[in-house]
């Protein structure tokens, strides 16, 4: 009889914290489902982690091994599982951002060229990636400069001033381009 009475007390007691849960649960349920609706491959990622840390668990407990290292296990495994969706989620192309807003402000403006098909932008996009091009490639010679100045134990400082120079140059003026021509992606 104290058996049954002491099983029913745990069993109020366990049944009181479930219900405790049940707004926590139900918020992971919208969670879930808002998730599954934008990025199926993060919510296939979340259960791949979650299987995987409930494996670790079991055989962890199966082979006796101490808590601190089966914690390891856990978050390593849910950290890889995490690194495999945000590896997916970057691989998409990266879009050229260096001065985008005066190539669309051109290509949406500009009447029609002389080209073939009775269309500039072919030869707008063509004229702006070359300035891209030109760009990175004056980045990366000035990169190789400021590399072997540090190896010959020169003073790097003044080297890398004007490649500095010039990237802020860059940026103030395609920050500026932007402010000129304003949003041209609404018209």
């Amino acid at each position: 009889m104290n058996k049954i009475r002491k099983l029913q007390g745990t069993l109020k007691t366990k049944l009181l914290s479930f219900r405790e849960c049940i707004p926590f649960l139900v918020a992971c349920l919208v969670l879930l489902s808002v998730i599954s609706l934008k990025s199926p491959v993060l919510l296939f990622c979340l259960l791949t982690g979650s299987l995987i840390t409930i494996v670790i668990q079991q055989v962890g407990q199966q082979i006796h091994l101490p808590k601190k290292r089966l914690t390891l296990l856990q978050i390593l495994a849910v950290a890889a599982v995490l690194s495999v969706f945000w590896l997916d989620y970057f691989v998409d192309p990266a879009q050229a951002q260096f001065f985008r807003k005066a190539e669309d402000f051109f290509k949406n403006n500009l009447a029609p060229g002389t080209n073939a098909s009775g269309n500039a932008q072919p030869a707008v996009s063509l004229v702006f990636n070359v300035l891209r091009a030109i760009y990175l490639l004056y980045i990366a010679i000035s990169l190789v400069g400021v590399v072997n100045a540090l190896r010959k134990d020169e003073d790097w400082q003044s080297v890398v001033r004007t490649p500095l120079l010039v990237v802020v140059a860059v940026t103030v003026a395609d920050v500026l381009t932007g402010f000129v021509i304003g949003d041209s992606s609404s018209r």
